[in-house]
């Protein structure tokens, strides 16, 4: 049996992992759980898988959880540790900038890291491609976006693609004006029209910065320059990924939007395993539609080029600026229109750093950003 750590565990891909295991629990067993805050449901997967390490990153909600032996793990120490553990895959679903130190350990220390924390590669996405060439661990990743390019790539001679293509759903806002998105709430926000999602990810959907995120992400997984990266609105989510090729041809993967299906592949080491999960219905999806985003609306996508075309340290500034300006905005205190603003104010008023090659740096230039973004944010009253 290959062993397994699910980090973010109860989220929509760490459960969504763990069913994938259950599917195949003569194949994986589960030896370590990370969970951010969720203690109910995290104390039914201690008792259900009964790891022999748990970690929970909020140790204030300790005495929330009953661990049932499982070594006690917390904070960032915790996910560096369990991640470390030497298992056969290290699956990272945990939200935002907290995944990097497990990501990079991982990396270090497992055969196979199974990637969903897309700001791992954004941040440090130079360090970690570095860590992957030099063959010590095998990274598959779970976005359905590069799960699906990934697949592709697997079919094409690196000089026999033009372009990647990047699909979105185009969130709940697509037809929007900037008048209205002005006066989105967040539970507007957090109605995502396809996905079922954590807080973060679905309103990084809804500001199309999460598409930004994914471009830089595809950029360091795939080694792929920025004007190389495409992205398409694909409002059914049918198709994931497109290849375009040399010769004019594009290849597409297409697929139920059931993150199950990313998932299995990335635990199975790129291999396909007979599972009755949904299928595709080309006759049930009718018309597949593709639009181009509109960056004046939805300016976190242009965002996201800017920073890959000024250097390392931006990347690591726009993944910053929006954590501490969508947790602003979940707690009612700047308006939805206000997240792009604040990523593009400290984008500018930061002196870029061309290349990071340490993690050091990495997380300098992210403290460095959550005190400028936080002093901004200081008297300032939403206005929706």
């Amino acid at each position: 049996m290959k062993t397994v750590v699910v980090l973010g565990s109860t989220g929509s891909i760490g459960t969504a992992t763990l069913d994938v295991i259950e599917r195949q629990k003569e194949e994986f067993q589960v030896v370590g759980l990370a969970c951010k805050g969720n203690a109910r449901l995290f104390n039914s997967q201690i008792e259900k898988y009964r790891p022999k390490f748990a970690c929970l990153y909020d140790q204030d909600r300790e005495n929330d959880v009953v661990f049932h032996g499982a070594k006690r793990l917390y904070g960032r120490d915790g996910l560096r540790e369990i991640a470390s553990l030497g298992a056969d895959i290290v699956v990272n679903a945990l939200p935002g900038s907290i995944g990097l130190e497990a990501t990079v350990a991982a990396l270090r220390h497992s055969p196979l890291l199974a990637l969903a924390n897309k700001e791992s590669l954004v941040m440090a996405g130079r360090i970690i491609a570095q860590s992957v060439a030099a063959g010590r661990c095998r990274l598959v990743p779970i976005d359905s976006e590069h799960s699906a390019l990934y697949q592709l790539l697997q079919h094409v001679d690196r000089a026999g693609f033009r372009k990647l293509i990047i699909t979105a759903s185009g969130g709940p806002f697509r037809s929007h004006s900037f008048e209205q998105l002005q006066g989105v709430t967040v539970e507007q926000a957090l109605r995502h029209p396809t996905w079922s999602m954590g807080r973060k990810i679905t309103l990084d959907s809804a500001t199309l910065v999460n598409k930004g995120l994914e471009v830089i992400e595809a950029r360091w997984l795939f080694g792929v320059e920025p004007e190389r990266i495409e992205v398409l609105i694909h409002p059914e989510s049918i198709v994931h990924g497109l290849l375009e090729l040399i010769d004019g041809a594009v290849l597409s993967y297409m697929a139920f939007p059931d993150m199950r299906i990313p998932i299995s592949y990335a635990l199975n080491g790129g291999l396909r395993h007979e599972a009755s999960f949904n299928t595709c219905d080309l006759i049930a999806a009718g018309t597949l539609t593709f639009l181009r985003p509109d960056t004046e609306r939805f300016p976190g996508l242009r965002l996201a080029y800017e920073a890959l075309h000024s250097g390392d340290s931006a990347l690591i500034v726009f993944n910053g600026a929006n954590e501490i300006a969508v947790s602003a905005f979940l707690e009612g205190r700047i308006g939805f229109t206000d997240i792009s603003r604040f990523i593009e104010e400290a984008l500018a008023d930061h002196r870029c750093i061309p290349i990071i090659e340490d993690i050091d740096t990495v997380w300098s230039v992210h403290q460095w950003t959550e005190q400028y973004v936080t002093s901004r944010l200081k008297g300032v009253t939403c206005s929706t």
